[in-house]
């Protein structure tokens, strides 16, 4: 009988310590002290738009704080109009009022003139080496023309896709031509940084053409990447030599639920896995089945969910290490900056998640949430009571933690001690 007692004790005792570990397993445990990457924003483009009026900009870097504006070459510098060396296109006045969020604007060319091209057409064909020189011209009048319209450019990309072959306006490279032509011009084209090389998805090919020579890595600032059918790489290589990494271009199809969420765990692969500084989705306005706003420039779901990144994770902000899958469908990343921390938490399921989450020195947060039917919505304020939170995390979602503002405790703290010792020597 006492064998059979002690038996059944120690099945109940393994369990309890089974539901216990796999309770701490589902934890997310936040350690700031582990610093990743740093961020230099989130973004999207207004190729080919025109000039977006007055609602958009506010909805776009306003509501939503997006901080990356990614212009198009083709509306910047009109092939046909080249002869005038001017490269002012409709994206200008859309720059011109973007401009008062702080935002960082980098611009992407399409393709060459036509006359610097081996086929003398606006598509594919490859630049005739002995234009390089008229190339460096043609980019730096747009750094010029920008800088004269009050448009200071972050950075300079020498071609959008250069491994693609599409049917419309574009240019090829192959990795040898990009790494060339850094190696002798890439710091010719003064007044910006250089980005290179843009392409569809990353390529192992192309990264190790400009990195793994010293000449041409050192003319290259931001290693960029499109992120069409790709598997995200880290960018351990480019972190390496000082450079910033950015992913430049991604559209997601879809008008529900599936393909917003598929976004959202795009945004945090990137920052994730890949260790991107920077995420810029494609079109703000498009078909209401991909862009950020809709025709009207309202918000869309896909708006939010960018949102629920950039309007917490500001420029200079940093990455900080935390658990990032603790569980089926629960994916996690959390930043610092501005005196706070935060933490964005994407449930991929359809069903709510009761997640634990363990930060030290940390007072509450604010909860943001966009979901089915709520969009950035602001939530009653949460306790951390000895290092420790649950929140149930609505499926499908994107909920953002935001740290209330740690100076306002120091500064209220440091009043009510102040005011007490004032008193008491009355």
């Amino acid at each position: 009988m006492n064998k059979i007692l002690n038996s059944k004790l120690a099945i109940i005792l393994l369990l309890f310590f089974i539901f216990n570990k796999i309770k701490s397993d589902n934890k997310v445990i936040i350690n700031p002290g582990i610093i990743h990457q740093n961020i230099d924003g989130f973004g999207g483009s207004s190729a080919w738009l025109g000039e977006i009026p007055d609602k958009g900009i506010d909805n776009i870097f306003g509501k939503l704080g997006l901080s990356i504006l990614r212009l198009g070459m083709v509306d910047i510098c009109n092939n046909a109009k080249w002869g005038t060396y001017r490269c002012i296109g409709r994206e200008i006045q859309t720059a011109k009022k973007a401009l008062k969020y702080g935002i960082k604007i980098f611009a992407s060319p399409s393709t060459s003139p036509n006359s610097f091209k081996t086929n003398n057409y606006e598509i594919m064909g490859e630049l005739k080496e002995d234009k390089y020189g008229d190339y460096v011209e043609y980019l730096q009048t747009a750094v010029d023309d920008l800088k004269k319209n009050g448009i200071p450019l972050y950075a300079m990309s020498l071609q959008s896709e250069p491994d693609f072959s599409p049917p419309y306006i574009s240019i090829k490279w192959s990795p040898e031509q990009i790494a060339k032509f850094l190696k002798y011009n890439g710091r010719r084209i003064k007044g910006t940084k250089i980005m290179a090389p843009e392409c569809a998805h990353f390529r192992q090919d192309y990264n190790d053409a400009i990195l793994n020579d010293p000449a041409a890595a050192k003319n290259v600032d931001i290693m960029a990447w499109h992120m069409y059918g790709m598997q995200l790489v880290p960018q351990t290589k480019a972190h390496q030599l000082g450079k910033s990494a950015w992913m430049t271009e991604i559209t997601n199809d879809g008008n529900d639920w599936k393909s917003f969420m598929e976004t959202a765990k795009g945004i945090h692969d990137c920052m994730t896995i890949a260790e991107y500084n920077a995420y810029v989705y494609f079109w703000f306005k498009d078909s209401k089945y991909i862009s950020l706003v809709d025709k009207n420039y309202d918000i869309t779901p896909r708006g939010y969910i960018l949102g629920q990144y950039a309007k917490f994770i500001r420029p200079n902000y940093v990455r900080i290490d935390a658990t990032a899958n603790p569980s089926t469908n629960i994916f996690v990343s959390a930043y610092k900056g501005g005196n706070k921390i935060i933490i964005v938490v994407v449930n991929n399921g359809y069903s709510n998640i009761n997640q634990q989450f363990s930060i030290k020195s940390i007072n509450s947060f604010i909860p943001y949430i966009t979901s089915p039917n709520k969009n950035l919505s602001k939530e009653a304020n949460i306790a951390v009571k000895n290092g420790l939170f649950s929140y149930s995390i609505p499926g499908p979602s994107v909920v953002t933690f935001d740290e209330i503002y740690k100076l306002y405790y120091n500064e209220y703290i440091h009043i009510y001690i102040h005011t007490i010792i004032k008193f008491k020597k009355k």
